[in-house]
């Protein structure tokens, strides 16, 4: 009971964080914040679904494919973006090492997700020219590589026992005392 209890608030909470990620996603006009917030609106939903499979699979699947339309969009901002960052750190416009980061975290999520890219991959050559480090992409974790759905009683076999045994000891406690 106690764990469907959980499961229940657990499924609304992560709802609210898609709901929210989603409504960041459509507000900010930072791609670099938009496509973070798509990401972990997209895992979120999936993290919702696997924790109610019961919920309607096509209202998830809708929510999904919207994202995924959304990410795409995105991406192709991204790609001028990063050429805009590029261009400001060759002519020396700003902080070099700051216009290279930003770019580099774009470049992470442009060969994830077009790794086939061309545009891509002339931006990853020339930000590899520029002395830019390459940050890795770093999904956003499952809820299920998180949380153990063991199956059965065990949190209330182990209440149980330590119930008893408490009882068990308080007994012999106040035996003792006589």
């Amino acid at each position: 009971m106690f764990r469907r209890w959980a499961e229940a608030r657990m499924w609304r909470r992560t709802m609210q964080i898609a709901v929210s990620e989603m409504r960041r996603a459509a507000r900010t006009a930072n791609v670099l914040e938009k496509l973070q917030a798509i990401e972990t609106a997209e895992q979120k939903l999936r993290d919702a679904q696997w924790l109610s499979p019961d919920e309607n699979l096509e209202r998830f699947e809708a929510g999904v494919r919207e994202l995924e339309r959304s990410r795409e969009r995105t991406l192709e901002e991204a790609v001028s973006a990063t050429e805009r960052l590029l261009e400001a750190a060759e002519k020396g416009l700003a902080e070099g090492g700051d216009l290279l980061r930003a770019a580099g975290k774009l470049l992470a999520f442009l060969n994830h997700y077009r790794p086939d890219d061309a545009r891509v991959e002339v931006l990853s050559g020339r930000f590899l020219q520029l002395g830019g480090l390459q940050p890795s992409y770093e999904p956003v974790k499952p809820l299920a590589d998180m949380y153990d759905r063991s199956e059965g009683l065990s949190g209330c076999g182990v209440l149980l026992v330590l119930l008893l045994l408490g009882l068990t000891a308080g007994l012999i406690a106040v035996y003792l005392l006589r």
